[in-house]
C-alpha cells in the first residue's frame, strides 16, 4: 500500500516539472523570437556576392579577356530586407547591358577597349537587386570591356582517339573525322591563330576491327559553331611482318676517298598492316653513314635510319654498326 502512494506521489512530482520546463523553454523561444524581430528592424552594413550576366554585346564583336562573373558589394539595408535577399534572390544574376555601359562606343569597328567605373552605376545595380537597398561600394571598382570582330573561319577537328589493339592488329590510318572541318565562328585574335579544334576523348579497348564513333567538339568558350559532334572512324587492320635488305648509303666523304663498309647492306624488319604491305620495297628506307660526323680513325662506323615510312608499328635493323677501310681515289 506504501509502495503504491509513494509511486503515486513520485508520478505527479515529476509532470508538474516537467509542465514547469515546458513553459520555461516556451518563454526562451518566444523571448529569441522577439529579440529577433526587433533586430530585423534595425539598419545593417553587409556584403553580398550577385552573379553577373552581360548583354547586348555591340554588333559583330564579342567580348575577349577575363570578367568579373561575381560583384562583391558593400550594402545598407533592414535586417529584413537583407534576410529577404539572401534567402531568395542570392543566386539570381544583374544584367549588365554592355552597349548601354560603354556609350555604344565598342560598335566603332576601330576601338576593341573600354572601361567603366562600377560604383558609378550604383543606382541602376541596386534597382535590379532591391529597391531597399543601399549600395554603399562594389568591388571589383572597374570593369575594362575587351572586344574583338567576331569572324567565321573553316578549322580541321582533331579526333582525340586513345585506343589499345587485340594481338596481330595495329591502326591502319590516322583517324578519320567526318566532317573532316566545321565552320567556326568567334573573336578574330583567337581564331587567326587556331588551326585545330579537339573532340572529347575517345577511349577504346582491344580493337580488331573498323568501328566508328561520335565525338563531341570541345569549344573554348569564345567560340562557337552550327556542328556540335561529328563521326569519326577508327581503322583497323591485321599486321604482318616484312623484311628488307638495303644498301649503305655513305654521305659527305672526303672526295678525294673511297669508303667501303662490310657488310654493304643492311637488314631492316618492321612489321606493318595488310593494306600497306604491297606498297613497300628497298627505297621506303635508307640507311646512312655520315662521314662528317666523325674524325680520327674509328673502329666502326655506326648506322641510322635516315627514311623510314609512316604506319609501320615496329623497326629495326641490323648491323647498327660496320667494319669499313678507306682506299685513296687515283
Amino acid at each position: 500500500m506504501l509502495r503504491r502512494i509513494f509511486t503515486y506521489i513520485k508520478t505527479e512530482i515529476n509532470a508538474i516539472r516537467n509542465g514547469k520546463a515546458f513553459v520555461f523553454m516556451a518563454c526562451i523561444a518566444l523571448a529569441s523570437f522577439l529579440w529577433f524581430l526587433n533586430a530585423l528592424e534595425k539598419h545593417y552594413t553587409d556584403h553580398i556576392i550577385i552573379p553577373v550576366r552581360y548583354v547586348n554585346l555591340p554588333k559583330n564583336k564579342d567580348l575577349t579577356g577575363k570578367l568579373p562573373d561575381k560583384l562583391d558589394l558593400t550594402v545598407d539595408a533592414f535586417g529584413y530586407t537583407l534576410l529577404q535577399y539572401k534567402l531568395s534572390l542570392a543566386f539570381s544574376p544583374i544584367l549588365l547591358d554592355v552597349n548601354e555601359l560603354t556609350n555604344n562606343y565598342l560598335e566603332n569597328l576601330f576601338l576593341s577597349k573600354y572601361s567603366i567605373s562600377t560604383n558609378a552605376y550604383k543606382g541602376e545595380l541596386a534597382k535590379q537587386i532591391n529597391s531597399e537597398i543601399g549600395i554603399i561600394s562594389i568591388r571589383p571598382d572597374s570593369i575594362t570591356f575587351k572586344v574583338s570582330r567576331v569572324i567565321g573561319k573553316l578549322v580541321k577537328v582533331h579526333p582525340v582517339v586513345n585506343a589499345t589493339f587485340a594481338r596481330e592488329y595495329i591502326l591502319q590510318k590516322p583517324p578519320a573525322a567526318r566532317p573532316e572541318s566545321i565552320i567556326v565562328r568567334g573573336p578574330e585574335e583567337i581564331l587567326d591563330t587556331l588551326t585545330k579544334i579537339n573532340t572529347a576523348p575517345i577511349d577504346l579497348r582491344n580493337l580488331s576491327q573498323t568501328i566508328v564513333r561520335e565525338a563531341y567538339i570541345l569549344f573554348p568558350p569564345e567560340l562557337k559553331s552550327e556542328v556540335s559532334k561529328i563521326s569519326v572512324q577508327i581503322a583497323v587492320e591485321q599486321y604482318t611482318e616484312a623484311k628488307f635488305e638495303i644498301p649503305v648509303l655513305i654521305i659527305n666523304q672526303p672526295e678525294n676517298m673511297l669508303i667501303k663498309t662490310f657488310p654493304s647492306k643492311v637488314k631492316v624488319l618492321c612489321k606493318v598492316g595488310i593494306s600497306q604491305y604491297n606498297k613497300l620495297n628497298n627505297s621506303s628506307f635508307k640507311a646512312i653513314i655520315d662521314y662528317s660526323h666523325h674524325s680520327g680513325v674509328l673502329s666502326k662506323l655506326p648506322i641510322t635510319l635516315g627514311k623510314r615510312p609512316e604506319n609501320i608499328l615496329s623497326l629495326d635493323y641490323f648491323p647498327k654498326e660496320v667494319d669499313y677501310i678507306i682506299e685513296r681515289k687515283k
